[in-house]
């Protein structure tokens, strides 16, 4: 379906549970969509039928614990073409769905280039041989999300499972990631737009002892706070739905979505900070949702792409929409 539908369906995911939208964003926006739009017909009629119907989940490897994840271009795992088979070796860190998934996109190493121009994508299936799931990983947040580490130790893959190859599958890789960049934002104001209800109806229920009014009707302190949080909420998804339609109608989207994504990454940690804050000692405790939608919330900020290097992004193509820099010039 087009990017509307997809930006729709994460809010909704992250406002009911942020973990089913980011197990759902790896395996629709980022895994599958490298399939669908990189792969061969062969490669798409074998798998993608089981991935639309949920009978085969997917996983994105690419982060390793030996590079720091902005430098992805310069991982490490290495892909060996031996006869009819390429053989994988290297190790994949917090990889989302690595528990659960059937199937891996893998990013690997095919030649001596040591950037992004030596790096291939494969289609990696559990079963093969030297496929190792090592273990989940305990996270702050998103814990009813899979996490975990992957290992290929000659890992076995046929050659057909070679989805793109060097020296433009990186590139590839990489603009198809601005999907991803949008779903993730769309999960943060899903998230933002539950802590800001759940505020409202905790104000709502909370009585002045001296008056009989409830907390959001009498203090105006708390209406401000309340009319911030809703103006951020706004601004956001604003921001992210103006992106989604710079990406669908073929217009100049990098700077925006990185922009959009920033900015709701940040929006939903302030937001979910100050529900919390509403909250009191409720928010503080287990004991209510707040407490959860803040831990899930950060993770925007630190997936698909930090908030340091978004920026850095946005800086990049400003500088080269006035000429101060190339256009040529890769990140």
């Amino acid at each position: 379906m087009d990017i509307y539908s997809e930006i729709i369906l994460m809010e909704e995911l992250g406002y009911a549970d942020p973990s089913v939208a980011i197990t759902m964003l790896i395996h629709t926006c980022a895994a599958a969509a490298c399939i669908y739009k990189l792969a061969s017909d062969e490669l798409k009629q074998r798998y993608l039928p089981a991935v639309a119907k949920g009978e085969a989940i997917l996983a994105f490897a690419m982060t390793e614990d030996a590079v720091p994840g902005s430098w992805s271009s310069y991982i490490k795992t290495t892909a060996k073409l031996e006869g009819n088979k390429f053989v994988i070796n290297g190790r994949k860190v917090f990889i989302t769905n690595a528990g659960i998934a059937d199937l891996f996109v893998v990013l690997a190493r095919m030649s001596e280039e040591k950037d992004h121009r030596g790096i291939g994508v494969f289609l990696v299936e559990k079963k093969f041989p030297g496929v190792v799931i090592e273990g989940e990983e305990p996270s702050l947040g998103l814990r009813a999300a899979s996490w975990g580490t992957i290992s290929f130790e000659n890992c076995e893959v046929p050659r057909e499972n070679l989805i793109m190859g060097p020296p433009k599958a990186f590139a590839a890789v990489m603009d198809l990631f601005n999907m991803e960049r949008l779903g993730n934002p769309s999960i943060c104001n899903g998230i933002a737009a539950r802590a800001f209800d759940e505020a409202i109806t905790f104000l709502s229920q909370r009585k002045d002892p001296r008056t009989g009014e409830s907390f959001i009707e009498g203090y105006q302190g708390l209406q401000f706070k309340i009319a911030e949080m809703y103006s951020l909420i706004r601004a956001s998804r604003l921001s992210v739905w103006h992106a989604a339609y710079l990406y669908e109608n073929g217009l100049p989207y990098v700077k925006e979505v990185s922009a959009a994504k920033f900015f709701a990454n940040e929006a939903v940690r302030r937001v979910c900070l100050e529900a919390l804050q509403l909250h009191g000692g409720y928010g503080y405790s287990a004991a209510l949702v707040v407490e959860k939608l803040l831990r899930d919330g950060i993770f925007g900020g630190i997936g698909g792409g930090t908030l340091e290097v978004l920026k850095l992004r946005v800086v990049r193509e400003i500088l080269k929409e006035r000429g101060i820099v190339s256009s040529k010039k890769v990140d």
